[in-house]
């Protein structure tokens, strides 16, 4: 998969290809085909950082001089990587740099992480261009493996955010292909925000910091894990989650037994739900608990919460922080979706999930999760009813079809073109999941 790049200087002169500065003025302009000015100490930076770089080419964004250029000083086989180097205009200090490697160069630690996840296996296959994401401050560096994967005929499309020590932080579906890894450009954190995080996580490393008008977010490492923490606008401290990975519950040692005992006990685990992900919270309102994703027999989710005590506790815990303090978690086309199609709706938590961005918000009493792939769009939204609920349609034409409702509840699933409802049901003393829409039409049954 071809990665894109800003290539604006197609009006180059042919023998211009390296820019220096004038020594009667601070500031070299851009050839045509190009705008702005860049700096003569971006300038000095640059060469001093990138000497002999060639076929360079210039633009501005968010307040950085971005330079798009080859570079052999780090040749390999006679291979050139493509570079992409981010400069501060005020400062000129260097704040990212994105490298192209061939996957064989990646640091074994992360190919052997991602051999052993179900990304390393058929039918996904890797792209041999790897992103290698460099920040000029503490910030962990980041390899970026773009995998792909064809099924039923329809084509996925998954970045994987990988850390030297091969922790694979995120995934995201169907990115931008030209995507330039804006959201990563170092930020610092408040002095309160370092501190907290110093004192509490000591030599943790950064992977990413959001600056929002509702509060600050920080992504980091620590322990091999990665933790999540929020603070509110006044950059007080809301909450902390950490991920768990592994492949069967018991192997997390973090978890205290009377909460496993706890989850071993519910419904969702004792019908056989395999536990796909779990997470601690720590908040400031809440105390702790935890939170269990379990799949079931349907392949459908189940999130089960739990508190430090081994209480199981109905619905999702309060994180802290006012409405809009958690609305300003999510921004620009996302938030003007969610306020456009479910007004009056509360941010609850987003996170990615499979590779998806997930909101969950409260909206009319309700629940409901949103998903949005890799280009903010809009994927589908979920939420459950009780089965008093359903349409008198659905009801009849199960009952026509000799089924017998098996749970109190029924999923409600919303996509760009389709709307529908998924209804566990027995019949014969077998059990189906059904999939029906509003006027009673199945459309599909899913065996036990």
């Amino acid at each position: 998969m071809t990665k894109s790049r800003l290539w604006l200087g197609a009006c180059f002169m042919a023998g211009m290809l390296f820019f220096t500065s004038c020594s009667d003025n601070d500031k070299v302009s851009f050839p045509d085909g190009t705008s702005g000015d860049i700096p003569a100490q971006v300038m000095e930076a640059f060469n001093a950082q990138f000497p002999g770089a060639s076929n360079v080419v210039w633009t501005t964004k968010a307040g950085y001089a971005v330079a798009d250029f080859y570079w052999d000083g780090t040749r390999s086989a006679n291979v050139s990587r493509n570079h992409t180097a981010w400069f501060a205009l005020e400062s000129g200090l260097l704040g990212m740099t994105e490298r192209d490697i061939r996957f064989s160069e990646l640091p074994e630690q992360v190919k052997s992480a991602f051999y052993a996840s179900e990304y390393g296996q058929a039918p996904w296959v890797a792209d041999d261009e790897v992103d290698v994401l460099t920040r000029n401050d503490a910030s962990e560096v980041l390899y970026v493996i773009d995998v792909e994967k064809k099924e039923g005929g329809i084509e996925t499309d998954v970045d994987l955010y990988y850390t030297s020590e091969g922790i694979l932080v995120k995934e995201v579906i169907d990115a931008e292909d030209n995507k330039d890894y804006q959201e990563y450009l170092p930020q610092a954190p408040s002095n309160t925000v370092e501190s907290w995080l110093k004192e509490n996580y000591p030599d943790a490393k950064i992977i990413d910091l959001d600056n929002e008008d509702g509060g600050t977010e920080v992504e980091f490492i620590y322990g091999n894990l990665k933790h999540e923490a929020f603070f509110n606008r006044a950059q007080a401290w809301v909450y902390t989650k950490t991920e768990y990975k592994f492949r069967n519950i018991d192997e997390v040692k973090d978890i205290p037994s009377q909460v496993i005992v706890a989850l071993k006990s519910t419904s969702a685990y004792l019908e056989g739900a395999h536990v796909e992900e779990a997470e601690k919270y720590e908040t400031e309102v809440s105390g702790t608990f935890y939170c269990f994703e379990l799949e079931g027999r349907f392949d459908d989710d189940t999130k089960i919460y739990i508190s430090h005590d081994g209480t199981v506790l109905q619905g999702h815990p309060d994180l802290g922080g006012n409405d809009s303090e958690n609305t300003g978690t999510v921004v620009g086309d996302i938030e003007q979706f969610i306020q456009e199609n479910y007004p009056g709706a509360v941010i609850i938590e987003r996170d990615y999930d499979d590779g998806y961005l997930e909101v969950d918000i409260r909206h009319e009493g309700k629940e409901k999760e949103l998903l949005f792939n890799g280009r903010n769009e809009w994927v589908r939204t979920s939420w459950e009813i009780s089965i008093r609920e359903l349409p008198s349609a659905v009801t009849a034409a199960l009952s026509a079809e000799g089924y017998r409702i098996d749970d109190d509840e029924a999923e409600v699933v919303e996509t760009v073109d389709s709307f529908w409802y998924e209804v566990e049901v027995q019949r014969s003393g077998e059990e189906f999941k059904v999939f029906i829409d509003a006027s009673g039409s199945i459309f599909q049954v899913l065996k036990d």
